[in-house]
């Protein structure tokens, strides 16, 4: 009974996520859509917002593919690497390196509606009733309409009754995850730095949220069981937080990903793929986790700890058709 109510958990978390995965409010097109930060899309994966869905892919030999995990947001000895809080990355010399990795980016819930219009030079005021949604200052966020997006890194925080005024200020030659003093799209273009490549001000129905990265991989437990083993979790880091342990006994998890390559505005699964098969993550509609999931303890039953394997095949409901 445990043993089920594991996986449903596990299944849950990832379902969850999955399925937000590529909600950045209403969605423009690419070419009207901003990178404020001045880092590029590996050095910055907690905010990768150009991949709704991507991976990485176990090779069976100890190494990853692609790049072996050098675009994974990783703190090892106290050395960080693409993270955004020092300290706050993954210790991926403790990943099960039998295990995928998946990542799923999305806006996190609840979001905000501008309070008043905002231009393309100016600080979004956002409704805040009861100071929630809260922002703080070094919140990396994404304002967006129906027509454009932008993300950007939040500088200073100005509360009143019911508002918080987001500042944006820009650093020229800053760190990868400080505003740039020239902003890019993810059509490529690069133009210096605003919250609109339209010249359109943004009305109050845009909304402003975190940006937020969610990665599940399978590490050891921090407790062992009952009989001093140490056993596999299912692991999730979200946004600029610390890796937390979800549940335990997750022995080892295996993700395909469903992609699209018909091009015929549906977004249809033609084939399941590994991650190191996906040309475009744009063309990922599915993902297909397989979950291999023991009891924690042995039973006196069996002699042995009781496992299962459980599927699930989750659909992106905002993948691109």
């Amino acid at each position: 009974s445990r043993l089920q109510e594991n996986a449903r958990y596990s299944f849950d978390f990832i379902t969850s996520a999955a399925r937000n995965a590529g909600y950045y409010g209403c969605a423009p097109e690419n070419d009207f859509v901003i990178k404020g930060l001045a880092g590029n899309w590996n050095s910055i994966p907690e905010y990768n917002l150009s991949e709704a869905v991507s991976g990485f892919e176990a090779v069976g030999d100890g190494t990853y593919t692609p790049t072996n995990l050098l675009t994974l947001p990783r703190t090892e000895g106290g050395v960080n690497l693409n993270v955004h809080i020092a300290g706050n990355g993954i210790d991926a010399t403790n990943i099960d390196t039998n295990s995928d990795i998946v990542m799923f980016r999305s806006l996190g819930q609840p979001v905000a509606r501008l309070n008043q219009t905002v231009q393309p030079d100016g600080e979004p005021v956002v409704f805040t009733p009861g100071g929630q949604p809260e922002f703080n200052v070094n919140d990396v966020v994404v304002l967006s309409d129906c027509e454009q997006a932008v993300m950007f890194k939040v500088t200073g925080v100005t509360t009143a009754a019911n508002t918080t005024t987001l500042e944006r200020d820009t650093v020229g030659g800053a760190g990868n995850f400080d505003n740039a003093a020239t902003v890019s799209t993810l059509g490529g273009d690069v133009v210096p730095a605003t919250l609109s490549v339209l010249g359109r001000s943004y009305g109050i129905s845009a909304t402003v949220g975190h940006m937020q990265t969610t990665i599940f991989y399978i590490a050891p437990s921090t407790q062992a069981n009952q009989a001093g083993d140490n056993i596999n979790s299912l692991w999730r880091k979200q946004g600029p937080d610390a890796p937390v342990e979800l549940v335990q006994g997750v022995e080892n998890m295996q993700v395909w990903y469903g992609i699209d390559t018909t091009n015929d505005g549906q977004p249809n699964v033609n084939r399941y793929v590994p991650y190191n098969a996906v040309v475009d993550p744009a063309s990922v509609v599915a993902v297909r986790v397989r979950l291999d999931v023991s009891s924690p303890d042995e039973l006196a039953e069996i002699g042995d700890r009781l496992r299962r394997t459980f599927t699930k095949t989750i659909s992106i409901r905002n993948a691109a058709a």
